[in-house]
């Protein structure tokens, strides 16, 4: 009998079906959507992420000082950008001098970017010096 069942593979497929009350053309069509289910779920995490990421970003951007204030940054100069205003508030805070405080403070994180130090040149961000050439 099951070698007549292989024989007559349609037959033998139909009845399979018929006994699980699936047609051949449903299941066929379940299994491409169960595997296609899967894959729209990691693209909507994938959107989303990209989303909160694109948001923190955003985000970042508003609270950093710039002049102009519309100017476009790239992420790297956002993230550049957001470690030296750390770096200068952290002064501010150290100093309670809000005018230059990172000529007489020298955070650690100012020399983590710049490299080999130069004792001759005084050390100024760029928030000290936009805020001073605001005064004058």
């Amino acid at each position: 009998m099951e070698f007549e069942l292989l024989n007559n593979y349609p037959f033998a497929l139909d009845a399979l079906c018929a006994s699980q009350s699936v047609s051949p053309a449903h299941s066929e069509i379940s299994n491409a959507s169960e595997q296609e289910k899967p894959r729209k779920e990691v693209n909507a995490r994938e959107r989303n992420r990209t989303q909160s990421v694109n948001s923190a970003f955003t985000t970042l951007r508003r609270l950093i000082p710039t002049e102009p204030c519309d100017r476009k940054l790239s992420k790297i100069e956002i993230l550049r950008l957001a470690k030296s205003y750390i770096a200068h508030l952290d002064a501010v805070v150290v100093t309670g001098n809000s005018d230059k405080p990172c000529a007489s403070y020298s955070s650690p994180h100012h020399y983590e970017n710049m490299g080999a130090i130069n004792d001759s040149r005084p050390i100024i961000c760029t928030f000290c010096a936009t805020l001073s050439g605001k005064k004058n």
